[in-house]
């Protein structure tokens, strides 16, 4: 993996939420360009090759999405760009991400109107729970599209789960997923621990 280090952002297995014997990579580009010249520089590295030939016999399916991020729901959450995410614990703590997953219906408008709804939402939520970090809010661009993803960090599974419900106590939370839920066709959560060298920890 050492030699995508520049782009690799996390390297996570599925704790529980989804099919355990899974593995998900998070990659951020600025651009279709940079993410063109890595693949290239990729295909000709000799460590990436023995990297693909030695994991190869494990995998029986693989997928990819490209995502965009939203930045206008970072900074309703107090968040940085996903570019600048850093781990906010010590690496040595335990840690669990949670990757929640959201379906919308067809059409141009869902995914603009579930951003505007978080965005009302978001500090309310933030407020409430007192030990979670956003690392990732962003939407599908190539894939099964209409599909929107939040990454959270939380130092245990037990404070995700009460940062959970602390977070449906906060009467404008609960406002932005009233609005958000008729769109939602499916939602699903999983909760994800990061490999040892993952940049995210």
């Amino acid at each position: 993996m050492l030699a995508c280090a520049d782009t690799l952002r996390s390297f996570f297995t599925c704790d529980t939420g989804g099919s355990l014997m899974t593995v998900t990579h998070l990659y951020a580009y600025e651009c279709q360009a940079q993410r063109a010249e890595t693949r290239k520089r990729l295909a000709t590295s000799a460590a990436w090759q023995e990297y693909v030939d030695a994991s190869r016999c494990f995998v029986a399916a693989q997928e990819s999405s490209l995502l965009l991020e939203a930045p206008d729901c970072h900074a309703a959450a107090g968040a940085a760009p996903v570019a600048q995410y850093h781990s906010p614990l010590k690496a040595a703590e335990p840690a669990v991400y949670e990757l929640r997953t959201y379906q919308l219906i067809l059409g141009y408008n869902p995914v603009p109107q579930l951003r505007a709804a978080l965005v009302e939402g978001l500090p309310s939520k933030v407020a409430a729970d007192k030990e979670g970090a956003l690392a990732l809010m962003c939407y599908s661009d190539v894939g099964l599209l209409n599909t929107f993803v939040e990454v959270w960090r939380y130092p245990s599974a037990a404070a995700c789960i009460a940062a959970r419900e602390a977070a449906r106590r906060a009467p404008e939370w609960r406002a932005a997923i009233a609005k958000v839920a008729p769109m939602v066709t499916s939602f699903s959560t999983q909760f994800l621990q990061p490999a040892s060298f993952s940049p995210w920890q």
